[in-house]
């Protein structure tokens, strides 16, 4: 449940615009202008795990390969932030070393990831920032960078990968976490929104 809201929430979107009545993101620029971050700075948002203590839990029991299919989900469960449109690249770059389409073996993933890893990993103001944008815009919040978690229901349950609204509901309420771990309310701080998503 928490890795799509994750997912959705954030990766940097300095604008995003509708068409058709749809609300669609863009891919953040680097020159990009972002909003002073508050705690956190560099740090990685989400906890990061090694490669080695994820790849068992996805590859297959047998073989110990995992499907080339699985690759994105094996790099999100790391902790790592994988933009949709980028899952192909990846994809593509692993599959040249085992065989195209074939599945794919640790050494190979251990060597993709010790190459690119860096850059995967977005840290705690890169998603104050993301946020930070999308309350100012006026899309998921204020100016006052105050969420309104209707707005922000919205946006997951509408745009792109579409999360349904009952699981956007169920995270909100702290899922299977002790009962103080919830957003309760309509709004609530950026900074109480990205220290939810950190438990």
């Amino acid at each position: 449940f928490w890795l799509k809201l994750r997912e959705v929430c954030c990766i940097p979107i300095p604008k995003c615009t509708k068409h058709n009545g749809q609300m669609t993101a863009d891919k953040p620029s680097p020159d990009s202008k972002q909003q002073p971050t508050k705690k956190g700075g560099k740090e990685p948002l989400i906890q990061q795990f090694e490669l080695k203590d994820v790849f068992p839990h996805f590859c297959d029991r047998k073989t110990k390969l995992l499907p080339l299919s699985d690759v994105p989900y094996v790099l999100r469960a790391m902790g790592w932030t994988i933009y949709g449109d980028e899952e192909k690249t990846i994809k593509e770059q692993v599959e040249k070393v085992d065989g195209v389409g074939k599945p794919v073996s640790l050494q190979t993933m251990q060597s993709w990831v010790e190459e690119n890893g860096k850059s995967y990993v977005k840290s705690y103001e890169d998603a104050y920032n993301a946020l930070g944008t999308l309350c100012h815009e006026g899309i998921i919040g204020d100016k006052s960078n105050t969420i309104k978690v209707p707005f922000l229901r919205h946006l997951v349950t509408e745009v792109g990968d579409k999360m349904k609204p009952e699981t956007f509901d169920k995270i909100l309420k702290g899922g299977d976490m002790p009962s103080n771990s919830a957003i309760k309310g309509d709004t609530c701080s950026l900074d109480e929104f990205l220290t939810f998503l950190q438990k």
